[in-house]
């Protein structure tokens, strides 16, 4: 649901106060004084909602944060991961922290290069670095900086230029059944080539990957498997921790620290094909502007960054529930509008309908849905896979896209595709 941080003044205050003392206990680890004016500036900033505050679509807007020059070359001109590991070895990582102390913002070349020198250091200097970060507020440039850095030591999958991806950031507290899984499989099973990245339950009862492996997929398979998978049935699923070795260092930091992170929106912008359209849901709409715009900077062609809201709830997805809030992000740049998904002829339902629950019952619930049955659940993969589509280019409109799913859903196509999907990753797995 939504953020407390977002939701009440009260709430606000008292994750400002855990913010600062977990940016006073990190900063101390790392072995960085506070400055004076660092103090002034957590004391003024103590009632700012932080991670869930909304974001401009420039961050020279942010009057209260400073910039300054990078010494860094420009992206284009580092030539990859062996100039990026240069770029880490030049960083002062004092220097950086005692900037982020002042609250100054970072570019997107010395954020890549700073991420990618303390996934070698010492822990308390990641945490005083998430922690900073986030107490200033994350800006589209430093967002876009760590993926690029997480990315250069990922495990790529080559599965094509068009693939898509559907995935939210997690953390609504919704409880639903896992919609954005069902629904790759459904696109897929539309004509769309989706890879899907994802990992175990982390905010919630299920993950992807726990439904996956309960539908009988092989969740661990190497690129090339996740590469057949897509070319042969449309849809392969990348498990985090085998594509993103380098998480292992900030895990247990996350862990300890208690409080959101700039890594709990960095996941829709992990993925390890490099999906260049995505359906991507974010926990609350204040988050939005942050998501796509970071986005933009990846150099996405197509992605839609969605947030409905049903009653006191936001939810990292679309449902029937009611409207929901798009930003539509292309290399044109950004735009925002409602939909409404009665406009597309998909009948409104009830939270409750879509409830899940553990990997077992999820994935009979999807099974159903897959298989053609009707109702709320089914209705909800049609919407997003629908939506997908289209953000996709799959499909000339939203309404075309639900239409195509629509009619793959009635015929069966999902729960085949799922049936197929799930025996090929298997044969390719025990083949490694």
């Amino acid at each position: 649901g939504t953020h407390p941080v977002a939701s009440s003044a009260r709430a606000s205050t008292i994750a400002a106060n855990r913010l600062t003392m977990a940016s006073s206990f990190a900063i101390s680890r790392a072995g960085v004084a506070p400055r004076a004016s660092a103090a002034r500036t957590t004391r003024a900033r103590a009632s700012s909602p932080s991670i869930a505050r909304p974001q401009s679509s420039s961050s020279s807007s942010r009057s209260p944060s400073r910039r300054r020059r990078s010494s860094f070359p420009p992206l284009g001109a580092r030539g990859g991961s062996v100039a990026t590991r240069a770029a880490a070895a030049a960083v002062d990582l004092r220097n950086i922290i005692e900037r982020l102390c002042d609250r100054e913002d970072l570019t997107e070349e010395e954020t890549e290069a700073s991420l990618d020198a303390l996934l070698d250091a010492d822990p308390a200097q990641i945490a005083a670095f998430l922690v900073l970060l986030r107490a200033k507020g994350e800006t589209p440039a430093e967002m876009a900086g760590m993926a690029r850095a997480m990315k250069g030591r990922a495990v790529a999958v080559d599965a094509g230029d068009d693939v898509l991806d559907i995935v939210g950031t997690g953390g609504d507290d919704a409880g639903t059944v896992n919609i954005s899984t069902g629904s790759c499989v459904l696109a897929a099973a539309a004509g769309a080539k989706v890879a899907k990245h994802g990992n175990r339950s982390v905010s919630s009862m299920c993950g992807s990957a726990d439904v996956l492996e309960a539908l009988g997929v092989a969740v661990d398979l190497g690129p090339d498997g996740v590469a057949r998978c897509v070319e042969d049935v449309g849809m392969g699923f990348m498990f985090a921790p085998r594509y993103h070795p380098s998480m292992k260092a900030v895990a247990p930091v996350r862990k300890a620290l208690k409080v959101r992170t700039a890594f709990n929106l960095l996941g829709p912008m992990l993925n390890p094909a490099d999906s260049k359209y995505a359906l991507v849901g974010v926990y609350t709409p204040e988050l939005q502007p942050l998501m796509a715009n970071s986005l933009m900077k990846l150099g996405m062609k197509k992605a839609l960054v969605v947030c409905s809201t049903v009653g006191k709830l936001s939810l990292d997805e679309m449902t029937p529930c009611g409207p929901t809030s798009v930003m539509e992000v292309t290399q044109g740049g950004v735009k925002t509008y409602s939909f409404d998904p009665k406009d597309v002829g998909i009948p409104p339902c009830e939270l409750s309908d879509l409830a899940g629950g553990d990997a077992a019952l999820n994935a009979r619930m999807l099974t159903d849905a897959l298989g053609g049955e009707k109702g709320p659940v089914a209705d909800c993969l049609i919407l997003n896979a629908g939506v997908a589509m289209a953000a996709a280019a799959q499909a000339e409109s939203v309404a075309e896209g639900v239409a195509m799913c629509k009619e793959a859903h009635a015929a069966g196509k999902g729960g085949e595709t799922l049936r197929k999907w799930a025996a090929l990753s298997q044969e390719l797995r025990a083949a490694e």
